[in-house]
């Protein structure tokens, strides 16, 4: 993520600030100020990020909702290859609140090519989308199914930043949501000797397919599920859980130095 970006996110995510603090700091990101207008909220929110202006404050939302309360968009993608060197092929999610399914996505996009190898591990063929529909259409109606709620997936940083740089070159902008990666939250709420999805399906008992979008964005749901079933008792509100998924101990690596100490 960008640094200014970055840093500007993490102070709505601890306090309220001024109108006057949130331009200054946000002219201070080019890559936003030369795409749209920084002064417009409306703007900020089309890219996913759920702030409200309170007289002359700008509020995250996600600072003071209850985690109960919050829209959760639980999202997996299949490529046909690096984000330099390939495309999305397939997008999978679904909307979730107060651990109840809401509404579900997913769609082919277009490729003219698929190689084998990913034809292997995933069973999307190039003759499978040959009829799919483009992927800057998959992006734009992805982007509204997704809206301003948290996204969250499996190793999170690969699907957002693909998704984010897919959306940015089809000219949308870059993605703004707060996200949650079910790898790190699951160190810290699920006793494991790996993390990877396959291990967690198998030591959970999730029966999925593997390596399809929305079977994966399933599967992570119910990763998350049994996660936030964990959470200490005072976590409430969803930006505690969010510092929470990046900063609490591991628990495998809490078991590790406890039993070094037997």
């Amino acid at each position: 993520m960008l640094k200014n970006l970055e840093n500007l996110l993490n102070l709505l995510s601890n306090k309220n600030l001024s109108y006057y603090e949130f331009i200054l700091k946000a002219n201070q990101i080019a890559e936003l100020r030369d795409f749209f207008d920084i002064k417009d909220i409306d703007n900020w929110r089309i890219l996913g990020l759920d702030i409200v202006k309170n007289i002359d404050k700008i509020e995250l939302k996600t600072r003071t909702r209850q985690i109960d309360q919050q829209e959760f968009c639980i999202v997996d993608i299949e490529t046909s290859g690096g984000i330099n060197s390939g495309q999305i092929i397939e997008i999978g999610a679904i909307k979730v609140k107060n651990d109840t399914i809401i509404s579900k996505f997913e769609s082919f996009a277009y490729a003219d090519f698929v190689p084998e190898s990913i034809t292997e591990l995933t069973g999307i063929s190039t003759a499978d989308l040959k009829n799919a529909p483009p992927l800057n259409h998959v992006l734009e109606q992805f982007k509204q199914f997704l809206g301003v709620s948290v996204f969250v997936a499996h190793n999170v940083n690969f699907d957002y930043n693909f998704i984010s740089t897919s959306l940015s070159r089809a000219g949308f902008g870059l993605l703004l949501n707060r996200k949650i990666c079910t790898i790190e939250l699951a160190r810290r709420t699920i006793v494991s000797p790996k993390y990877g999805l396959g291990s967690l399906k198998e030591l959970l008992g999730i029966k999925s397919t593997h390596h399809r979008a929305l079977s994966d964005a399933l599967a992570a749901f119910e990763i998350f599920k049994i996660s936030l079933d964990n959470l200490p008792p005072s976590l409430n509100h969803v930006e505690e859980l969010i510092k929470f998924s990046k900063t609490a101990n591991r628990l495998y690596q809490n078991i590790k130095q406890q039993s070094a100490l037997l």
